[in-house]
């Protein structure tokens, strides 16, 4: 038995929105329902509104859909400037409340689901709901990640887990450089 297959979908044409100066792209599907509040997709690092383009065929026949190119990716301008959660939140932030006009339902894929995550926690006066896709952590050291001491483990792990945490801080300390997260940006940001 072979599950159905979605065509090809093509993206559907988007707009530009002018937030601090820079160009940020976004499409608009669906029409607005009075029971429902709109849904905002949030692509994942390396993607863009393309990312999402067979879910927004779907949700339009129910849902009035957005979704943004954050700034940095896809059509959105590359501009020369510190990136970060912050940023990305208070991006989110002003599209709801400048271009949606109304809280919506985030639904942000890892890098998005990050940033969806910032604003329901740091702005819950824009967000209906939350929905997270495989969502990332934090991207930088002033973020908190360490679980709380309670919660830490006080048996001795096995040396595979011992080595596997080395590696893993080894490979943290390596894109904790500027340089290394620089060429890393640098080498995903093209089209």
């Amino acid at each position: 038995m072979r599950a159905p297959t979605i065509p090809y979908t093509t993206p559907i044409p988007g707009k530009y929105w002018q937030w601090r100066g820079h160009n940020v792209y976004y499409v608009k599907a669906g029409e607005k329902h009075s029971q429902r509040p709109p849904l905002l997709l949030i692509h994942g690092f390396g993607a863009s509104t393309d990312h999402w383009r067979k879910n927004i065929a779907e949700l339009q026949h129910d849902f009035e859909v957005y979704a943004i190119d954050l700034l940095g990716f896809g059509r959105s301008e590359k501009s020369k400037i510190q990136y970060g959660g912050d940023l990305w939140r208070d991006q989110l932030n002003d599209f709801i409340t400048e271009v949606i006009g109304e809280k919506a339902v985030l639904a942000g894929n890892s890098l998005g689901g990050y940033a969806s995550l910032c604003v329901a926690a740091q702005r819950p006066e824009s967000v209906a709901g939350l929905v997270l896709l495989n969502s990332a952590g934090p991207f930088s050291k002033d973020q908190p990640t360490a679980e709380p001491e309670a919660l830490q483990s006080e048996i001795e792990p096995p040396l595979i887990e011992k080595l596997q945490k080395l590696l893993g801080d080894f490979a943290k300390l390596i894109f904790k450089q500027p340089l290394a997260q620089f060429n890393l940006f640098q080498y995903n940001r093209q089209p």
